[in-house]
């Protein structure tokens, strides 16, 4: 974790949730500090008591979550800060309230704000008296009847508790939309290793069952009013699998979802390799991807992060805009068509420009690669030689195509750059060149490309069936 938050304290009122779904707090009094990034539970404790001027045994601390501000969770652990920080931007709120012992090892309150998410067969009462919710959760993290048993049995790894940040966790917990709540089944299905179905899946109303034959785990959904949020309505967190039953029922592969459980790495890893994925799939999570599924894993998080690429070329004006600014003398020339798709772009920098004029031999070599990627498009570049013979790039070009008028737009645009001084144009034998080039530039000042014309000559020697050493 990095940086600090705010933070406001809520002690000695009480938490009401109105009937619109928003959390008010009323009566008792707040406060605030500034927690570090890097405070751990045993620290934030004493802070928050040390402010307030309590006792830390005697209280029970209790935090919201940004996109859930009605949904109360405790704050117990090293796991429940980590969540605080990361799902709350610039300031989070932590609610005090007393507590005291019931059974072994158990909080209860005794006022305050009434916790939403309760556990093992807890009631969760609202503020308006409804009748309670029962729910079935053993324990945040999920485990199946015997799972942790098989796990040991078959040498599995577990899956890290952050991949069940997310995991649902009782009646009345609210989701934003379908679409998150869709991902946190998934994801709760492949840590526990089942098969999950929707026997109903709408806006309004969805239930999910596990897909073997008797199996009582089950979430109901409906949506709250006319609003997208999501409300669990009955959770039974309960598994009733056979061994045979373990084996036919793994989760399949979806990497629109799957793709979610590496989020983190590709965030800070942007170029994690496919092969890399399967390794780390099989050592964390004992599961086998293809290349292909890690792959299609990895495009799918990368534009969940990124964006779409379709969505890159809208940033090309303000691009072309910075670049001008910013480097004064930068050549940028953008075309769209007149439906308003991208066409062309070509990009001189200032510091090439002059670099070329001053200290560059007049000797340019042109060449065109063709991209790869879900659009395509050609990329066009110009290089000359510096007096130490290294390469020295001029321009780049990027085109929708590759033909004549695209060469011949190109340069045009070249000749600008190099301005009155006579230069050598180097290219291979293309159809388009032997024409574009000539008529920019002139044919006295077109010259070949030695590699490209051996390769050629290589090429007609093989079609003619001559034999020998056709390299020399």
């Amino acid at each position: 974790m990095e940086g600090d938050i705010f933070c406001y304290i809520h002690e000695g009122g009480k938490v009401v949730k109105s009937a619109d779904g928003f959390v008010h707090y009323k009566g008792g009094w707040t406060e605030s500090i500034i927690i570090s990034g890097n405070i751990t539970h045993a620290k934030l404790v004493p802070k928050v008591c040390g402010e307030l001027n309590i006792d830390p045994n005697s209280i029970k601390l209790e935090f919201t979550l940004k996109f859930d501000p009605s949904c109360l969770l405790p704050l117990h652990d090293e796991a429940s800060v980590l969540k605080m920080f990361r799902f709350n931007d610039m300031f989070c709120r932590v609610y005090v309230s007393p507590c005291t012992k019931v059974g072994e090892g158990l909080n209860a309150q005794t006022s305050g704000p009434t916790p939403i998410v309760a556990s093992n067969s807890a009631q969760v009462i609202s503020s308006h008296a409804d009748p309670p919710m029962e729910i079935y959760t053993h324990s945040p993290t999920i485990e199946s009847f015997g799972f942790s048993q098989r796990c040991a049995e078959s040498n599995v790894v577990q899956l890290e508790s952050r991949w069940f940040e997310n995991a649902i966790m009782g009646s009345g917990q609210t989701f934003p939309n379908v679409v998150e709540f869709h991902d946190v089944v998934y994801l709760m299905s492949m840590a526990c290793r089942f098969r999950c179905s929707f026997n109903r899946n709408s806006p309004k109303h969805m239930t999910v069952v596990c897909t073997v034959d008797q199996c009582p785990w089950k979430v109901t959904t409906s949506a709250i009013g006319d609003s997208k949020i999501v409300q669990v309505h009955t959770f039974h967190n309960v598994h009733n699998h056979s061994l045979e039953d373990v084996s036919s029922s793994q989760p399949l592969i979806r990497s629109n979802r799957a793709s979610l459980m590496i989020d983190d790495v590709i965030s800070c890893t942007p170029n994690y390799l496919s092969s890399q994925i399967c390794k780390d799939f099989i050592r964390q999570h004992g599961m086998q991807l293809t290349y292909l599924q890690a792959w299609q894993m990895k495009e799918k998080e990368k534009e969940r992060i990124y964006g779409q690429p379709k969505c890159y070329y809208k940033l090309f004006p303000w691009m072309c805009d910075k670049m001008v600014t910013t480097h004064p003398g930068t050549v940028v020339e953008l075309r769209h068509s007149s439906d308003g798709n991208f066409e062309q772009l070509i990009v001189a920098h200032a510091v090439s420009i002059q670099g070329f004029a001053m200290g560059c031999r007049p000797i340019i070599a042109i060449e065109s690669s063709h991209m790869s990627g879900p659009y395509g498009g050609t990329l066009f570049s110009a290089t000359a030689y510096d007096a130490n013979d290294y390469m020295f790039p001029l321009a780049f070009n990027i085109m929708s195509s590759e033909n004549y008028e695209d060469w011949c737009w190109f340069l045009q645009n070249l000749k600008k750059f190099v301005g009155e001084k006579e230069v050598i144009i180097i290219s291979d034998r293309d159809l388009a060149l032997l024409c574009s080039v000539p008529k920019v530039f002139g044919l006295e000042n077109h010259a070949y490309c030695y590699r490209h014309l051996k390769d050629n000559f290589s090429s007609f020697l093989s079609k003619q069936k001559i034999k020998g050493n056709k390299g020399k």
